[in-house]
């Protein structure tokens, strides 16, 4: 006979129940404070998530070249393939290139487009030309190559054509476009280029900014060796460009009687910019508030070239001052922050001298040592001065006789600021190119083998340069 227990528990009182509930309301609470309570308030945290923004992306195997773009949340930048080392020839042809978009707040990837051939310069600033409601980039090429794609997706619009080969050459070694008013009654603006072909047989391009089609190519003097300086008069409808023959330069000009409206417009009206925005985006702007800076390089980098630079007050006096030898100072970058800060932004390129180095070259190959500095010469209400070294990096550039990589010419304008995430503060997108050596290669000893193996880089670092500003005369004011 088995005998069975039966026990029973008896159900909690009122009273106990509060108290459980209560004491599981109470760990929670704990828990939440913790996560949330301790390290700043909810409104500050929340602030910090949404400001926090900077990120480092390394792209292998390409040479960013120019100037950035900021377009619809995408950078947009033209590139070219590498010319020694394992990646070449592998995303792009070594001759070759094309353009990348990277999204603006993570660095990721949006998309790539190669191009049949080098591209030398893109423009997304162009307020006439419009697909999707999203101002097109333009790209120029070698070969006269034009090209409008989408920003945002990165297709194609449309290349440059003629209707009729015989009447109508295709368009070869061209400048940058000039946006110009609607010619041929589509509702877009349309573009003028010059365009060259043999000694005095060169013509002005006039473009469909909607299609690409040549609408017309009248020829220019068949005295001008070489035509140069583009310009588009809006009061006149008039081109005007400058035409150099055995003797003189003279300037010359084109009516275009087809646009039918003429406005006063300025150039920096193709420029889709806030008003007081607009000095940080004018090509060649050197002022920042009261001061002015001017940067004069001399003479063919590496081996005999020389920089100097003047930052001047209000009354032209010289507050600060840099010399160097083997050293190259990009295109100065003007910044005008809230806060009653502005100054200059100073991208250095600085050769390590022979004596440093002990250069070897394989089949004409030789590697140069750049130590690349990033320095900012800001000021602050009260009109104080501070020089702060914001970074450096160490460069590898491969040369074979002229031709060098990453190149110089197109590291000039390798720095942008702009606001990224919307939130009314400036960033600094800044990229540099290297060739990164295997860890057991000294880039001072180079043979064939070391060269195979080595890989290209182009990095493109984002810093909340505004938001840390503040900081940076805090920090100052206390030591």
């Amino acid at each position: 006979q088995s005998t069975h227990n039966v026990y029973y528990i008896k159900p909690m009182s009122l009273w106990h129940k509060v108290a459980f509930l209560t004491s599981i309301l109470v760990c929670i609470a704990v828990v939440l404070f913790f996560i949330w309570g301790l390290p700043c308030d909810m409104a500050q945290c929340g602030k910090e998530t949404v400001n926090s923004l900077s990120w480092d992306r390394t792209l292998t195997g390409l040479e960013l070249k120019g100037r950035m773009h900021l377009v619809g949340g995408n950078l947009i930048a033209i590139l070219r393939g590498a010319l020694w080392g394992k990646s070449r020839g592998v995303k792009f042809p070594a001759g070759g290139g094309g353009v990348v978009a990277l999204l603006g707040k993570t660095g990721t990837e949006s998309y790539w487009l190669k191009l049949s051939v080098l591209p030398r310069y893109i423009d997304c600033s162009m307020s006439e030309l419009i697909a999707s409601g999203v101002r097109t980039c333009l790209v120029v090429g070698e070969n006269g190559y034009l090209a409008a794609i989408d920003p945002i997706s990165g297709n194609r619009i449309w290349n440059v054509r003629t209707p009729n080969e015989k009447t109508y050459p295709q368009p070869k070694d061209i400048d940058v476009p000039v946006p110009i008013p609607d010619m041929d009654s589509d509702g877009i603006g349309d573009l003028v280029t010059l365009s060259r072909f043999a000694k005095g047989h060169h013509r002005l391009a006039f473009i469909s900014g909607k299609t690409g089609v040549l609408i017309k190519e009248p020829p220019l003097s068949n005295d001008c060796i070489q035509v140069t300086d583009l310009k588009f008069d809006y009061t006149t409808s008039t081109v005007h460009f400058t035409c150099s023959t055995h003797i003189k330069s003279r300037q010359m000009s084109y009516e275009v009687k087809e646009i039918k409206s003429r406005t006063g417009k300025s150039s920096l009206d193709r420029v889709v910019i806030p008003e007081e925005e607009h000095l940080r985006f004018v090509e060649g702007n050197n002022s920042a508030g009261e001061h002015k800076v001017i940067v004069s390089n001399s003479g063919t980098c590496p081996n005999d070239c020389s920089v100097s630079v003047n930052v001047t007050d209000f009354r032209n006096r010289t507050i600060w001052m840099y010399q160097a030898q083997r050293t190259y100072i990009m295109s100065p970058v003007s910044l005008h922050f809230k806060h009653s800060i502005s100054g200059f932004l100073l991208k250095i390129w600085q050769w390590h001298s022979p004596a440093e180095k002990e250069t070897k070259t394989v089949d004409g190959i030789s590697v140069e040592l750049i130590k690349e500095r990033i320095i900012l010469v800001t000021f602050n209400k009260s009109g104080n001065m501070h020089v702060v070294n914001a970074s450096q990096t160490d460069i590898i550039q491969l040369c074979y006789d002229n031709e060098c990589q990453p190149h110089l010419s197109f590291q000039t304008q390798s720095a942008l600021i702009a606001d990224l995430n919307g939130d009314g503060t400036q960033e600094l997108i800044s990229y540099f190119v290297t060739y990164r050596a295997n860890n057991d290669d000294p880039p001072v000893i180079l043979d064939k083998h070391s060269v195979d193996q080595w890989e290209l880089e182009s990095r493109v670092r984002v810093v909340r340069l505004e938001a840390e500003l503040p900081k940076l005369y805090e920090a100052v004011s206390k030591h």
